[in-house]
């Protein structure tokens, strides 16, 4: 069971602030011992001409401005017992983000938005999307509260999961995920759901079949959890899957969502996008999405 060591968090500072880095301190009871902080230059912005190049002093600005800001709060997590450092690199976010989670080996990157947009309910932004759909490393969406910070339900965000499943082998992996917050999480619900198309293709016996055969399989996902000290209950739905996944989670104040991802990219999952990616655009709680197991660490 891999444990959460080292997590990255990318940051251009109003999306992801100092506020959503506390909310990843209970982490240290799943194996936290670094946090890397990351601020991304973004070339398109300090681009010169063809002649000079990149604005040298607009560069250095930005350096020193997230340079001084990172050191704040590196004072704050060291006390927290959390080792930190932080990178300032030039390039596009989304592609460095990647790049940089594959070259420090880190076990979970840190997404999101930490305020409310009107955008918010329709698109979670370019370079998170991009994240949740290309990177291999699990994806933490940060969420806003009500009063647009960064506010956990509850105790913590890592006390009452709902773990998504469809019993694939990626939903497999997203499982080890969450078994690895056994030193963190308390309760766990975990959610089966029955698409609308089978209804439509499939007969009412063989739905009933379905029915059965998915609650063995979560009583097993269940025992499993149950061995580790976690309070696993399972819930078996019907419908939209991305609607009901909401509704559990809102349901039983989960404060935590945590699912498998293909990863896929292009027109198609921007226009259609997967059921994770839903969950993760407009769920009120934060999302972790695990991608499949593969071979490149991105895509």
């Amino acid at each position: 069971m891999k444990k959460i060591r080292k997590i990255l968090f990318p940051t251009k500072f109003e999306d992801l602030s100092f506020p959503c880095i506390e909310r990843l301190y209970p982490l240290k009871g799943a194996g936290l011992e670094e946090i890397i902080f990351l601020f991304v230059i973004d070339r398109e912005e300090v681009a010169g001409d063809l002649f000079r190049g990149f604005d040298k002093q607009l560069v250095e600005q930005f350096r020193e401005e997230a340079r001084l800001r990172f050191e704040d709060w590196e004072k704050e997590v060291a006390a927290s017992g959390v080792r930190c450092r932080h990178l300032v690199e030039i390039g596009r976010p989304e592609g460095k983000i990647l790049e940089i989670s594959c070259r420090e080996e880190v076990d979970l990157i840190a997404s999101g938005r930490q305020r409310h947009v009107a955008s918010d309910s329709l698109y979670l932004g370019g370079t998170a999307m991009g994240l949740l759909r290309r990177s291999g490393i699990p994806v933490f969406v940060c969420k806003h509260g009500t009063e647009g910070v960064c506010t956990p339900v509850g105790g913590h965000d890592f006390e009452r999961v709902l773990f998504a499943t469809d019993f694939s082998e990626n939903a497999g992996h997203a499982l080890e995920f969450v078994k690895s917050l056994a030193g963190v999480a308390q309760k766990v619900g975990v959610v089966h759901v029955i698409a609308e198309r089978e209804f439509k293709k499939s007969s009412v016996e063989q739905i009933h079949s379905e029915e059965e055969q998915s609650r063995k399989q979560l009583d097993a996902i269940c025992a499993e959890l149950a061995e580790l000290g976690l309070d696993a209950v399972p819930h078996l739905l019907a419908g939209e899957i991305h609607s009901q996944i909401l509704q559990t989670a809102a349901d039983h104040r989960a404060s935590l969502i945590v699912m498998g991802t293909k990863g896929r990219h292009g027109l198609k999952e921007i226009w259609l996008g997967s059921s994770s990616h839903r969950v993760a655009e407009l769920s009120t709680v934060p999302v972790i999405l695990v991608p499949m197991e593969r071979d490149e660490c991105y895509i």
